[in-house]
């Protein structure tokens, strides 16, 4: 039981010293006049997944030194999997709504869209065999390396391997 009071206090001694820290961190003004809040700096920080994916296809892109007779097969290899964006956000919107819905509604609901996202992972399966089959060997290596478009990036974005 001392043991734990130690980690207790010793948690709320560290709490404490980092909110200390932030309000020796406020400018000078704002400590003068609490009332007054410092303007926001910029544009709230939104979800870069979109961004993300266009880096990587372009690292990608750059790593495997496609030939020119490649070009057309990656081309049409990235138009089929990038995926909708527009269609993304009306899905997650669509999903918030769910929370009203009985527990039997909601679980077909997402059985449905369960099984929209497994066709839609399909196709990409599909496709990406397709780009895969233009690649030489050497290619295949970089490619097998580069390609992590998954959830958060899929294997090697936080997992061990």
């Amino acid at each position: 039981m001392k043991h734990l009071s130690k980690i207790a206090i010793l948690t709320l001694s560290i709490a404490s010293l980092l909110a200390g820290g932030q309000v020796l961190a406020e400018p000078a003004d704002a400590a003068a006049d609490p009332g007054k809040q410092a303007p926001a700096s910029g544009e709230p920080k939104k979800c870069d997944r979109w961004e993300g994916k266009e880096n990587r296809l372009e690292t990608l892109k750059s790593d495997l030194k496609l030939t020119a007779s490649q070009e057309a097969a990656w081309a049409e290899w990235v138009g089929k999997i990038k995926g909708d964006r527009k269609g993304w956000e009306e899905k997650r919107k669509e999903h918030e709504s769910w929370e009203n819905l009985p527990a039997p509604d909601r679980l077909e609901k997402m059985l449905a869209f369960s099984k929209e996202h497994i066709a839609k992972q399909e196709a990409v399966l599909a496709a990406t065999k397709t780009f895969y089959a233009t690649l030489s060997p050497e290619q295949r290596q970089v490619f097998d390396k580069g390609f992590r478009f998954g959830h958060s990036g899929g294997p090697g974005k936080g997992w061990k391997r």
